[in-house]
């Protein structure tokens, strides 16, 4: 039995990015939506029939319908692909949210999954979801995969968001995971979501990441993963890459206006990659009060070259 799909999870479309001055929120929520289009094509080319989105699609309970129409089409667009979308945290699945208002219009190639039941997909192949339907649970929502019928020989996919415990998570979901949960309910993989960054808890439990950064955290975002299962062999996990925008977070230790000059060289060697980079600087050390001027002034200039430049002189004494 061989089947072959595509993991991802925390697209949490819609995420507003206030903090940002201008035009940049607007240019950070679309490559967001944009981003789905990229799983696809990464679908596609890696032989994927289906695509797990392991909770979070929404970044919040109440969406516009504008925003929903738009991900529903990109979605739309892609007819040979079987989306499985899993409320999360952010977008729980309980009455008035933003899935009650989709799940009477979705194209036919999209299910969510608002019960936790076995749902074929295809033969041999049975999806065992976890769906949110509120923002924190004292239980596992997990636990009912144990005792999930399925035909004998079936490869069981559990779909679940939270936090694996023992592992801890970058969300702000209150949702505990047993790691425990691939042996005692048989899964051949366990695709989680709320983590942003990518990675592997064992060999058939993994996150995926959010496909799109959305913080300077050092832990692996901007990814996908293609999963292949034969039988009762251990997945074949694959990472894809489908970030547009890349964060980074850089500490600096500061004695004069020169220690600039590697961070400039660094911006520069990205080319055009720079337009898509947001850079956030941490100075600190001791200089002189006109010394700070000429720093403050190259960074002021360097900021154009980038998508954003966020700089802290708070650590640097004068």
């Amino acid at each position: 039995m061989r089947f072959t799909f595509l993991h991802t999870a925390d697209w949490q479309i819609g995420r507003r990015f206030g903090s940002f001055p201008g035009d940049k929120p607007a240019l950070l929520r679309d490559q967001r939506l944009q981003a789905v289009d990229r799983l696809a094509l990464a679908a596609t080319a890696s032989g994927c029939t289906a695509v797990l989105v392991a909770g979070d699609v929404f970044d919040a309970e109440t969406v516009p319908g504008a925003l929903t129409g738009q991900l529903l089409a990109r979605l739309k667009a892609y007819p040979a692909l079987a989306w499985h979308l899993l409320p999360g945290n952010h977008d729980p699945g309980r009455a008035g949210g933003v899935w009650s208002a989709l799940v009477g219009g979705l194209p036919a190639n999209v299910q969510v999954h608002l019960e936790p039941k076995p749902v074929e997909l295809g033969t041999g192949v049975v999806l065992l979801p976890a769906p949110l339907m509120s923002k924190r649970t004292s239980s596992d929502p997990t636990g009912w995969m144990d005792g999930a019928p399925t035909a004998a020989g079936a490869l069981r996919i559990g779909l679940a968001h939270g936090s694996v415990q023992g592992f801890g998570s970058a969300g702000e979901a209150n949702v505990p995971i047993d790691p425990a949960r691939v042996k005692s309910a048989g899964l051949s993989y366990f695709a989680l979501g709320d983590w942003h960054g990518t990675t592997r808890i064992s060999d058939r439990a993994w996150y995926s990441g959010t496909p799109e950064p959305d913080g300077y955290r050092d832990n692996d975002p901007g990814n996908a993963l293609v999963v292949r299962l034969d039988g009762a062999g251990p997945p074949k996990v694959e990472r894809v890459a489908t970030a547009h925008f890349t964060w980074v977070a850089r500490e600096v230790k500061i004695d004069s206006a020169e220690v600039i000059a590697p961070v400039e060289a660094d911006v520069a060697r990205l080319g055009a990659a720079a337009a898509r980079t947001l850079l956030s600087l941490q100075l600190a050390g001791t200089v002189a009060m006109t010394e700070l001027g000429r720093i403050e002034e190259r960074l002021v200039q360097l900021g154009p070259h980038l998508f954003h430049l966020a700089f802290d002189t708070s650590g640097i004494t004068a």
